[in-house]
């Protein structure tokens, strides 16, 4: 819940003019300050060590068949999606009602004998990746329209088994860093990666360059 809405878009504006992409700091009144990889994991509690994401971006083909195997899309919708989103996006609106169906029908499935209990494990581990996508696009990978998410960061959850392998501080780092070099060119007017994280990290190094200075 802690998305645009709630944050300075001011303040947001005012940190983006003083990013400088050559020394990956913003320059401040206060001095040169930068986010680094234990800033995100001391305030989001995320791993730094592992695997970093290799894959730039997918085609439809793709989305669509990620979107089927391991979200449980017919067909159609996850070619409509695609299509309509020019790409391998899936706009919040339909993940969270394909979250929300999946959530019930496990539910549902609880109420009923053991006969159904591998249905029952494949609803639950797909609702799980619903839901993870879901906070992802919300959170470290969201992106500058609010309406969409990449169904590239569906490779880093597809097996959840594998979820602790993967290096989320090094990828959530990056993808800010990207969003914030991208604010350089004058074609670009908005900006993705995890503002509210972004307004927090402000915050707190302010206070503690200014406790440094005292």
């Amino acid at each position: 819940m802690t998305g645009y809405d709630i944050i300075s878009h001011v303040l947001v504006c005012a940190m983006a003019e003083r990013w400088h992409e050559e020394t990956i700091s913003f320059h401040l009144p206060v001095g040169e300050m930068a986010i680094t990889l234990d800033d995100l994991a001391c305030l989001l509690g995320i791993l730094i060590a592992g695997r970093l994401i290799q894959e730039d971006d997918l085609d439809h083909d793709q989305g669509v068949h990620l979107m089927v195997t391991h979200l449980l899309f017919l067909v159609e919708e996850a070619v409509e999606q695609t299509s309509n989103n020019s790409g391998a996006f899936v706009t919040y609106t339909t993940l969270k009602e394909r979250y929300e169906h999946l959530l019930n029908r496990c539910n549902h499935l609880l109420r009923e004998d053991l006969s159904e209990e591998e249905e029952l494990s494949r609803i639950r581990s797909t609702y799980v990746k619903a839901f993870l996508l879901l906070l992802l696009g919300y959170t470290l990978f969201a992106g500058k329209n609010n309406k969409t998410i990449n169904l590239l960061w569906m490779l880093v959850i597809w097996d959840l088994e594998d979820i602790r392998t993967w290096s989320w501080v090094g990828m959530g780092l990056a993808f800010l860093y990207e969003q914030l070099n991208l604010t350089s060119s004058e074609h670009v007017g908005a900006i993705g990666g995890y503002m509210t994280l972004l307004v927090v990290i402000y915050y707190f190094l302010i206070f503690f360059k200014l406790i440094v200075n005292v």
